[in-house]
């Protein structure tokens, strides 16, 4: 009876930090030391076109409801999907009252029987919240349960708070899941003295010798089969005791929404985006999120003291909540035409010296009150587009003894790269890289000192799992390397697993001749993996394989 929870995303098992460069905080701990415990989840913002998606791997058949939690803005709703590799399946929405309280809120929809092992894609859009009035969901660091999260089209570390549950006929699949996944025996064997096999072995024994010591100190005149039917008894009931206890079985009758049906009910075009079920057209001068710190907060390098860190929701908005002086770092990839906006605001009295940096750079500062008017901060990065470091958010106690906090601190872009149709002077090409990537046209472009413009336009038939280095090698008429130009897609800010599928990707490599060169005649473009350099194979416009794994295209053929 009743629907039992199957996945669930996000902090499962501690990580020793002398397993793993990250640990979860309050800090760091080693076998003799107290576990930590699973941290806080993080409260994370979504808006306008922008949107946030997690991945998750079924662990049982019969899947019928996942439970999110979610912060809704009261002039807004939630539009919530749930998508396979075909595209959308079910949708729903998900109302909030004039003064919302988080909650978790419950989504059913028709049995997926054949559910186990599929991977599936929950989609949350707010479109008629906005970056001052934001939906929230939670997020959480650690490990990665079968998916990730994705912020519009990009991969980011950790999960969001997401159950997932299956019926009563799948709860011996559920449990299985829930006591013994993949990832928990994985870490079981990397910091357990007996490792392996050996631990798991030991694991049965010991639960073994325990029913048999409980079944021969069972009372006096009770028989062996009374003590065994008491003791599964008991085992039974305390297992549905956790379960109820623990919110991992819900009743059946209880939910907050029923998702509609993608695929069977009827829909124009203008309903089906309403509701979620088809992806919204998002124009390529707006500017999206293409990174938030406060998910990924959990990756990073924090200064003094690890534990001085928390989040918290301030005004409706997520916030970093940092001492006076402190350190915040993190990973990062410059996206082009890339901003970092945050707000910078002051807890107590005193004042702060808010700081924004690229690695050793200072890229804007501020002093900021307390009591007093926030500061907004919006960096531009477009003189960084492509380039990776460490961005570095600040505070220095200038007076007092006050708190900071960094709001909503998001790094957004315009996709300009981003293109629905081939430009008039591109020369169309036709070539498929691997099984699903189109370059669909290029074009190539005089320029000063003695350089070339190529723009080469890529498609993703579906959505991309690896990641490849484009080279675009110039050839003279005997097949001599003139020049060339290796790196990531769109200044190495825009990887292939970030591809969505659908739109042109413009990639443009400048190439510069060397003086008293031969002319340049043709062009041999194709993508590489990146750490073992195997080219991937070419299939030409006339159906053949290119032995050397690269596409040929005349220099100025679209002349």
């Amino acid at each position: 009876m009743g629907r039992w929870r199957g996945t669930g995303t996000g902090a499962q098992v501690q990580v020793p930090m002398f397993y793993d460069a990250h640990y979860l905080y309050p800090r760091p701990w080693t076998q003799e030391q107290e576990a930590p415990g699973v941290p806080d989840p993080f409260p994370v913002a979504f808006y306008g076109d922008n949107s946030i998606t997690q991945s998750f791997v079924s662990g049982a058949n019969n899947l019928e409801m996942v439970e999110v939690w979610l912060l809704g803005s009261p002039y807004g709703w939630v539009n919530v999907t749930l998508a396979d590799e075909t595209g959308p399946l079910y949708a729903g929405q998900v109302d909030f009252p004039e003064t919302p309280k988080g909650r978790l809120v419950r989504l059913t929809f028709p049995t997926i029987p054949d559910a186990t092992g599929r991977t599936f894609w929950l989609t949350l859009a707010a479109p008629a919240s906005t970056a001052d009035r934001p939906a929230l969901t939670h997020a959480l660091g650690g490990d990665k349960v079968g998916g990730a999260i994705h912020l519009n089209e990009y991969p980011r570390p950790g999960n969001l708070a997401l159950r997932t549950y299956v019926d009563g006929q799948s709860a011996p699949a559920a449990l299985t899941e829930q006591l013994l996944p993949d990832l928990f025996r994985l870490r079981l064997q990397q910091y357990k003295t007996v490792k392996g096999e050996g631990f798991s072995l030991l694991f049965v024994l010991m639960v073994g010798l325990t029913a048999v010591y409980l079944v021969l100190a069972r009372p006096s005149g009770q028989s062996i089969g009374q003590a065994i039917g008491w003791l599964v008894a008991g085992a039974l009931a305390g297992l549905l005791v956790w379960q109820v206890g623990d919110g991992r079985v819900r009743l059946p009758s209880w939910a907050d929404v029923e998702m509609i049906d993608c695929v069977e009910t009827p829909m124009d075009a203008e309903e089906r985006a309403f509701w979620g079920c088809a992806e919204p057209v998002i124009g390529s001068e707006n500017l999206r999120v293409v990174s938030d710190v406060i998910p990924i907060l959990w990756t990073a390098r924090r200064e003094p003291e690890d534990w001085f860190i928390e989040t918290a929701v301030v005004d409706g908005r997520p916030a970093i909540r940092v001492p006076g002086d402190s350190l915040l770092g993190v990973a990062l990839d410059v996206p082009g035409n890339g901003r970092l906006q945050t707000v910078a605001q002051v807890e107590g009295e005193g004042i702060l010296r808010f700081a924004v940096l690229f690695n050793d750079t200072v890229l804007a500062e501020q002093e900021v009150v307390g009591g007093g008017r926030p500061y907004p901060f919006d960096v531009d990065l477009v003189a960084l587009a492509g380039q990776g470091g460490e961005l570095r958010l600040a505070t220095e106690t200038i007076d007092g003894a006050a708190t900071g906090l960094w709001v909503q601190p998001q790094l957004l872009a315009t996709r300009d790269w981003l293109l629905a149709e081939l430009p008039p002077t591109a020369q169309p090409a036709g070539y498929q890289f691997g099984e699903d990537v189109i370059l669909a046209g290029y074009t190539v472009t005089p320029g000063n000192n003695g350089t070339l413009q190529v723009a080469l336009y890529w498609q993703a038939a579906r959505p991309l799992t690896e990641n490849a280095t484009v080279f675009v090698h110039l050839l003279d008429a005997n097949g001599n390397l003139l020049a060339q130009s290796d790196a990531a897609p769109v200044q190495n800010s825009y990887p292939l697993t970030t591809w969505p599928t659908g739109p042109l990707i413009a990639d443009t490599h400048t190439l510069t001749l060397p003086t008293g060169s031969s002319p340049a005649v043709q062009l041999a473009v194709g993508l590489y993996q990146p750490t073992t350099l195997a080219r991937w194979p070419v299939l030409l416009p006339d159906g053949s394989v290119d032995p050397d794994g690269r596409a040929l295209l005349p220099v100025f053929g679209n002349r």
